[in-house]
């Protein structure tokens, strides 16, 4: 096959969610020009895992009609491209407009992410695996994958998750890290934040993968503890009114709760804080992934503490580049909270952080991972 020098990036995807945006970036770092060929259709929602017959009545006629136009549009565009990418969230996507590209004569790339098993089946338990359900997310999945051409990972154990569960080739899954659009994510200028209270600062949907309530138990000890620390969540989801009940339960003072900041200004959130936190979950899941907490708080220089994991420990140190702790662990994770009370440490971690994961999680590092892919996708037969 030829080099692959323009792609049309295609689908449902959501445009801003970085997975999609941070791609798009590296293959034309990577001297792809990209064209992209989107209908919108979860961009409206913060939380896509509704579960309400009305709400997946309107996403089936959404995507119908998304459908009837992204097809057409596809077919005209692959004449001149020499491969179509599908994007997060894509498994539909690869299944309809994978068959336009292979009437193309066309390779697919499908950059998914997640695998719908993965994260309504496996993390979130909301359907169980034998359900009828849970069968259709799997073959949903398995279909998907087998469409495409090359899979893109974001983990070296996610990229055995997906040949294990879908028995895909390992010749046909690359890994390109999450990283972090560093036009939101920098580092801190002059000096490093300091704060009365020690600002802890978590950021996520209040998914089981992130493991809320070994934070809330930690921040139970440290206030016993009498530490003076104050852990911002910021957020809603799947379980947020439990851990809410869960706060109240434990007389937390602690805790600020604040439902969502802007992407736009969360780079200046994170930079704020003196201490991020990461997921705490210690479920399979979790044990694979580098979340985008975790990439946001490296790449603003801002230490970050979360959980040990097969997928973490190639990457970050503990006590040198990130606090590693135990997954569900609340006393190790409030004992690393205490730890980060030395303004010093505080700041060698997040710049050593950063320093290291200029390495793997930049936008230069994205190209470079991007490109390896680029060329296992030109010797797929």
């Amino acid at each position: 096959m030829r080099n692959v020098r323009r792609v049309c990036y295609a689908g449902t995807y959501e445009q801003e969610y970085p997975r999609n945006s941070l791609i798009i970036q590296a293959l034309r770092d990577a001297g792809v020009r990209v064209e992209e060929c989107h209908q919108p259709v979860f961009e409206r929602s913060r939380d896509k895992s509704s579960l309400q017959i009305a709400a997946l009545a309107v996403l089936c006629l959404r995507l119908t009609f998304a459908y009837l136009r992204l097809i057409p549009d596809v077919g005209l565009r692959l004449l001149r491209c020499d491969a179509l990418v599908v994007g997060y969230i894509g498994q539909l996507d690869v299944i309809v407009l994978g068959t336009v590209a292979r009437l193309a004569g066309k390779p697919v790339l499908f950059n998914p992410l997640v695998s719908l098993t993965d994260t309504l089946v496996e993390d979130r338990g909301q359907f169980s695996p034998e359900s009828l359900p849970g069968r259709v997310i799997r073959k949903i999945d398995r279909i998907s994958m087998s469409m495409a051409d090359l899979v893109l990972a974001d983990t070296d154990e996610n990229a055995h998750y997906l040949s294990e569960q879908f028995d895909l080739d390992p010749e046909r899954i690359a890994v390109v890290q999450v990283g972090a659009p560093e036009e939101t994510f920098f580092p801190v200028t002059g000096d490093f934040a300091s704060h009365e209270d020690l600002d802890v600062l978590f950021v996520g949907k209040f998914i089981p993968l992130h493991g809320v309530r070994t934070i809330l138990d930690a921040a139970s000890i440290l206030q016993d503890r009498g530490r003076p620390v104050c852990i911002e969540l910021v957020g809603t989801g799947q379980e947020y009114q439990m851990f809410r009940d869960h706060a109240e339960r434990l007389g937390l003072r602690n805790i600020v709760w604040t439902e969502w900041i802007p992407f736009e200004l969360l780079g200046d959130r994170v930079r704020s804080a003196e201490v991020v936190l990461g997921i705490f979950d210690e479920g399979a899941k979790a044990s694979r992934v580098i979340p985008n907490k975790v990439h946001h708080a490296l790449a603003c220089a801002v230490p970050v503490i979360t959980r040990r994991s097969p997928a973490v420990d190639p990457y970050l140190a503990d006590g040198e580049t990130a606090i590693l702790v135990p997954p569900a662990d609340p006393v190790a994770l409030a004992n690393a909270i205490e730890c980060l009370f030395d303004p010093e440490r505080r700041r060698s971690i997040g710049i050593a952080g950063n320093t290291a994961w200029k390495e793997w999680g930049s936008r230069q590092a994205l190209a470079a991972q991007t490109q390896d892919a680029l060329q296992l996708l030109s010797r797929q037969p």
